[in-house]
This record gives C-alpha cells, structure tokens and sequence, in this order.
C-alpha cells in the first residue's frame, strides 16, 4: 500500500485561520513542512481517511484525479474529517470523464445524518445515487472495491458518537490509521488481538506535539509511546511495524523541525503534508 499524507493539522490548520500566536505567525513566514492543512491520508490513489474542508486544496498541491477514489472511510462528524458538501459535485454536470463512476462513503450514525443535512438542499437524484453512504459499527469488518479489508475500532473522541479509527488490509500489509483519538482502553488492544490483527504501520494522533497528554480525546508524542508498548506486549505490531505521527495543532508550540529532533530517536516519523509512505 501507498500511504500520502495530503494534510495533517487538526482542526484550525497550521498556521490556524484566526491565529496570530508566535507559532502561526512562524509557520506563516517559513512555509515548507511547516504549514500544515487539516487531515487526511489517501492510500494508493483508491481509498481516503476523511474528507476535511482541505481537500480541494488537496486535489491541487497533489495534482490528483479524485475520481479515482471509490471508498471514503469518515473517522468522526467533526467538520475537519466530516465535510460532505463537496458531494454535491460527484459527477455530471459538474465533473465529466470521471474515472470511476461511484464513491462509496462509510462512518457512523452521526456522520450519516449529518451527510444527508449537507447534502438534502443540493444533491441532484443521479449524483445521490453515484455517493451511497454505508453506516458502520465498532468492530465492524467489511470489504470495499479494490480488495480492501477494513475494520472499525472505536477511537476515544467525542462523546455519544462512535468515533472510529479504521485498520486497512490489502495484499498482506495492514496499516492502523489514528486520526483524532486520545489513549485507547487495555480491552480493546486485546480485542484487536483476538481478531487476529496485526499492523505494519501505525499512525498515531499527536496533536499535542511532544507532550504527554494523558487521559482525553488526543494525544502526543509521548501517549503514542506509551501506545506502541501496548500493543506489543499483545503482539500487534513486529519488529518492522512503521511509527508515525499526525494530527497536528498550533498548541504543541513546535515546529516541524523541532519536532523530528525531539522524536529523532524514538522511531516516530512525523508527518508533513505531501508526505508518501509504502508498506
């Protein structure tokens, strides 16, 4: 699999919209990695990890064909990872010679309603048909187009909506996505064990830089470490398992180069926005 990390911020982006603290106005003045758009992980040119406000911007800094995407997994309902309006433009007249003709849309009950409330007033009947929407459930395991075996976990996020991080099989090679979670409970490891996954490459939310964030709905480089431990001790990774952070704010008060310094020995690769990956 072929993993690009289109974007990498949380929320407010990097530099963030209405920010002028001395971090933004930094990423601001340097640019390069240091400018970070909301999250998103495109694998070999088929699947998205959510669908922020970022991705036309995405489409252009990437020259991408996103017709060629047939399955969108949603993480959550939050508008960075959530923002279906874009829907709305699947397909004539509006996008001509596509390459593939449908995109299938998978998360949970709250990202399904809140789907149909952006789209009701625009989404012309044959575009509607061309974006089915599949609602998912925690431990749910499906096949989507192209080979790939997904499973649903629970991520620890927003409360009364069951937020997801999403385990992506092709071919042999599985990688965990974590975008916006905070620490997992030692059950589900175990679960995930007993489903017989194991994962080549992990990416964890760091969304508080170096920190150790402890109990909440993120983490940082440090809560990640302690992540990994867990799931060695219940042999879901190995020896060659790839480590990396994501899911940025302004908050963690480091720019990219300081932050690859402070993880230069710990294993982690830290994301920028562009940045391809293979397992």
């Amino acid at each position: 699999m072929k993993l690009t990390y289109l974007g990498t911020a949380a929320a407010e982006g990097l530099p963030a919209v209405w920010c002028n603290c001395s971090v933004c106005r930094a990423a601001k003045a340097a640019g390069g990695k240091n400018v970070r758009t909301r999250s998103q992980i495109l694998i070999d040119d088929r699947v998205l990890l959510d669908f922020p406000m970022d991705t036309y911007l995405h489409v252009l800094q990437n020259k991408l064909d996103l017709s060629k995407v047939d399955t969108v997994l949603i993480t959550h309902a939050h508008m960075d990872h959530c923002y279906p309006q874009e829907f709305n433009l699947h397909g004539e007249p509006f996008a001509h010679g596509m390459s593939r003709p449908t995109v299938t849309v998978y998360g949970n009950k709250t990202v399904k309603k809140t789907f149909k409330q952006a789209t009701r007033a625009e989404m012309k009947a044959h575009v509607a048909a061309s974006v089915p929407f599949v609602s998912v459930r925690p431990y749910e395991r499906f096949t989507a187009v192209g080979g790939y075996t997904i499973t649903a976990l629970p991520a620890v996020h927003t409360k009364g909506e069951h937020c997801f991080i999403y385990a992506i099989e092709k071919e042999g090679k599985t990688a965990l996505l974590c975008n916006d979670s905070g620490i997992l409970p030692d059950e589900q490891y175990a679960r995930m064990a007993a489903m017989g996954l194991r994962f080549d490459l992990v990416s964890f939310d760091a969304t508080y830089g170096y920190a150790r964030h402890g109990k909440g709905r993120h983490m940082g480089a440090q809560d990640a470490a302690d992540e990994r431990e867990k799931m060695k001790a219940h042999c879901l990774v190995h020896d060659n398992t790839r480590y990396v952070l994501t899911h940025f704010s302004h908050n963690c008060d480091l720019n990219h180069a300081q932050l690859c310094e402070k993880v230069q020995n710990e294993n982690f690769t830290v994301a920028y926005d562009g940045m391809q990956t293979e397992i």
